[in-house]
């Protein structure tokens, strides 16, 4: 597991105990909220490299694209079903 997977691991409550194989240990709460965070950090992930490298004018068609492509999936959270 990656430092960044551990640190999300760590924010949604999971326990990690080494002395029973490494293992991490989550309830069904926990689980749900790690998904979360990993979900959202991957959305940012890609939203970032959407909005990355432009260096166009910011209100250039590819730019607005770039942004509003970015939006779009930040807001993408609010569309995920249960």
């Amino acid at each position: 597991m990656n430092e960044r997977l551990k640190d999300l691991a760590e924010q949604a409550g999971l326990w990690f105990d080494s002395e029973l194989s490494e293992f991490w240990i989550a309830n069904n709460l926990e689980l749900e909220r790690f998904a979360e965070l990993v979900r959202n950090d991957e959305r940012e992930a890609c939203a970032v490299l959407v909005e990355g490298g432009n260096h166009v004018h910011p209100k250039a068609p590819d730019a607005i694209w770039a942004k509003t492509v970015a939006k779009l999936v930040r807001a993408r959270k609010n569309h995920e079903q249960a």
